[in-house]
């Protein structure tokens, strides 16, 4: 039984005093010989059964009104619990725990995610101490996420607590509630669809699903999924409990990107980075300085320093100034770097603290590499093509491009293997009559990789050879069939620049601002035609388009790989593009560009593995893993490469499997930042492998859904929303008070009727008329 006011339960021993009462009203009769009394004593014996049991239903309804009395000061909240316990009804309490990391927003306070525990803790240890059998499930979304992307739809595998039946041990619960918001990005979908499938396998009762979210607008806007999974538990006969865990958002800055500009990333050379801040509150912010910083790694790393958050030289960069961000609107700042040591970098960048820290705070990493050579194939013997693209990508003097010309003949490729072309960062190939089978597998083969390949056309090439060997059922290394030269029409005498610009692109965002007066100068005298099919297996871009209408220049994807195709020779008979400085321009893009596809990703999501794959001719199995943390010291993870061939092993740090095995390094695994792996190589020398993982940014708009509108998009379920703060309160409230009408009916009725039993029970003379 359960009582508000504990203490004032002993009141109940008042219960002895009615019939201590009666007793004593029996001891006051004494016996007296009256012959009037005999007649009485015979109606007595003759209506004996009739007072008695009058007399006791009058005291068995004067104690029920002093039990009523003591159940009502005393606070009784109910007793129904005990009837369940001996029926065999067991409830099953389903939490559906969002942890996404809105919930670590501390508007207000405190986090989100705390009160959400806080209202966990205080039901589990109400639930404990009530009457009956209670069961108490509880699924993380960030979790249930990760089971269902692994491809499981085990909710055993998600859930903290899977039916557990509730006692005086919650060190289960406790462990739960010392748990932090994740930094992935779940919208409870996931765990909603895992809880429905848990109810329908679980027998109880009755069932009560509390879903404890901060309900953020973001995640209502299209909620079929919430919505078909909150129906299947409804019609399962659970009740729905809404419990909001938030108060009204701040402001909170995320920076949202972090990444440098496609180039050809060589130590020496400087790279371009971009940064870019949303503001998701509902006025604008001024005057926001982000901190940049970077952790020089470099080729000579003398080992891990467990004692520092990265074991790189820290060396902090100037701060760049967003002068205002608008309410809802992001700002893009550029900024520069120099790095002279060739290895992977790490760059990351802070804003100042605001009510959700974890989307403050973004990272990459930067691979420098040695200059690199670049092949450069002149169909021409003159080599004119190969002049003019070797002296833009190798200028001399103080610029460094970190490009290095190759000029070759056409006899190289006959006899060149992919293996042979993957020395080379990029392929030219200008003006070449034909290319024959094995040349077009070599570059097949190199392009798939990740290489980048530029064609130019020109008077020699043959179209035939050209559609035959290089776009054929097996190979499209050109964005379609290629068709004579054509001469540009000029008979209408139009002033208009015989190119114009194509979509936007990352090889033409220079010219962008300007126009197409930008290639204004640039004379065309003959191109190649070029027919793309609509049932083109790949996307072709147009990049450059002539004036007609026709394309110019094109981009296509094979593989991992980039194609540059331009329709049009560089001998003066074609163009006189080459001595326009928009030539120059595009050239250096085009080589960032084709460079930049072979390079690895400077950034992952928290939720995608990190792998790196070693050859054991040169590394040991074993490596030292530290994961990302916001403060030092860190803990070495001593790991096991697992083999995928015959000398090669791979190390994998999958977060989705750590969930589904149930293993205790899913948060580590998750927390954004840079991660380092210490290989061993076989001489002893330490080496490391980086690789930076950010959050996804969309999680720190805060702003909150209307509760009628959730209630509008999931009808018909029904749903009772309750604030976090008061859930527990409000569950104990909701029992006394209903009690507290069910005692206040039974005294009122229990003193009607000892008022009538009362009345009764004793002697009343008839009622004669006045005499006059």
């Amino acid at each position: 039984m359960q009582f508000l006011f504990p203490a004032l339960a002993a009141g109940f021993l008042f219960v002895a005093v009615p019939p201590l009462v009666h007793l004593i009203n029996m001891l006051r009769h004494r016996r007296q010989q009256w012959a009037a009394m005999e007649f009485l004593l015979a109606s007595y014996r003759k209506q004996k059964k009739w007072i008695i049991l009058r007399q006791l239903l009058l005291l068995l309804c004067r104690i029920a009104i002093a039990v009523v009395m003591i159940a009502m000061l005393a606070g009784w909240t109910g007793g129904s619990g005990w009837l369940d316990a001996l029926g065999g009804k067991t409830t099953h309490h389903v939490v559906v725990l969002d942890d996404s990391y809105s919930m670590s927003d501390t508007s207000g306070g405190a986090q989100a995610y705390d009160r959400a525990l806080a209202a966990l803790d205080g039901l589990s240890r109400r639930l404990a101490s009530a009457d009956g059998s209670h069961q108490l499930t509880v699924i993380r979304s960030s979790r249930a996420g990760l089971v269902v992307r692994g491809g499981s739809d085990a909710a055993d595998a998600a859930a903290d607590l899977s039916a557990a039946v509730l006692g005086a041990d919650l060190r289960a619960v406790e462990r739960i509630v010392a748990t932090q918001p994740s930094s992935l990005d779940d919208d409870c979908g996931a765990a909603l669809k895992l809880a429905a499938d848990l109810v329908r396998a679980t027998p109880s009762g009755r069932t009560v699903l509390y879903l404890m979210s901060d309900f953020r607008e973001r995640n209502w806007q299209a909620a079929e999924g919430t919505s078909e999974s909150l129906s299947a538990i409804s019609r399962l006969g659970a009740e729905i409990r809404m419990i909001d865990c938030t108060v009204a958002p701040a402001t909170n800055l995320s920076v949202v990107s972090l990444e440098p500009l496609p180039d050809v990333w060589v130590a020496g050379v400087p790279v371009v980075l971009r940064a870019t801040v949303r503001n998701h509150g509902t006025t604008p912010v001024r005057n926001i300085s982000l901190a940049c910083r970077v952790f020089r790694y470099g080729t000579a790393s003398l080992g891990p320093d467990a004692a520092e958050r990265l074991s790189g030289k820290n060396e902090a960069l100037p701060a760049i100034l967003f002068e205002q961000i608008p309410p809802g609107g992001e700002v893009t700042k550029q900024f520069q770097i120099f790095l002279a040591e060739r290895g992977t970098h790490a760059i990351e960048v802070e804003l100042p603290e605001d009510c959700v820290t974890i989307d403050n705070r973004r990272v990459c990493t930067l691979p420098l590499t040695d200059a690199a050579k670049v092949l450069i194939v002149d169909g021409d013997v003159e080599g004119r093509g190969a002049y003019h693209v070797a002296s833009v990508l190798d200028p001399g003097g103080q610029v460094r491009t970190g490009a290095v010309p190759d000029i070759r003949q056409p006899s190289l490729l006959r006899t060149a293997t992919a293996s042979e072309l993957a020395a080379y960062r990029a392929i030219y190939i200008i003006g070449l009559p034909e290319v024959d089978a094995n040349a077009a597998a070599a570059l097949e083969a190199y392009v798939e990789q990740g290489g980048g390949l530029m064609w130019f056309m020109g008077a020699d090439v043959l179209p035939n050879r050209y559609n035959t060997v290089l776009y054929n059922d097996r190979i499209k290394l050109i964005p379609g069939l290629l068709a004579e030269p054509v001469a540009l029409d000029t008979s209408g005498g139009s002033a208009a620049p015989d190119l114009a610009l194509g979509p936007s692109h990352p090889l033409i965002d220079p010219f962008s601002v300007i126009g197409d007066a930008a290639l204004s100068l640039v004379r065309i005298e003959r191109t190649n035609s070029l027919e793309i099919s609509s049932d083109t297996p790949f996307p072709v871009q147009r990049i450059i388009n002539r004036r007609d209408g026709e394309p110019f220049i094109t981009q296509h994807d094979v593989g991992r790989g980039r194609v540059i195709t331009v329709l049009g020779g560089l001998s003066d008979g074609w163009t006189n593009w080459t001595g326009d400085p928009t030539f120059v321009v595009f050239m250096l893009r085009a080589n960032a560009y084709l460079w930049s596809s072979a390079t690895a990703k400077t950034v992952r999501r928290v939720d995608e593995p990190f792998e790196v794959d070693i050859s054991l001719d040169t590394y040991s199995r074993s490596a030292t893993f530290f994961s990302a943390v916001d403060v030092a010291p860190r803990i070495p993870v001593e790991i096991q490469a697992k083999d995928t061939s015959e000398q090669i092993a791979r190390f994998e740090l999958n977060p989705i499997a750590a969930v589904i095995d149930d293993r205790n390094d899913v948060d580590a695994l998750l927390h954004p930042g840079v991660t380092e792996l210490w290989l061993t190589r076989l001489d002893g020398t330490p080496e490391v492998k980086l690789s930076a993982s950010a959050v996804v940014p969309g999680e720190g708009d805060l702003a909150q859904a209307d509760r009628a509108s959730i209630r509008t998009a999931l009808q018909p379920i029904p749903v009772t929303f309750f604030d976090a703060t008061d859930v527990i309160a409000s569950e104990e409230t909701t029992g006394g008070s209903l009690m507290a009408m069910v005692l206040f009916c039974m005294l009122g009725l229990f003193l009607g009727g000892e008022q009538i039993l009362a009345y009764f029970a004793s002697y009343h003379p008839p009622l004669t008329g006045a005499k006059s």
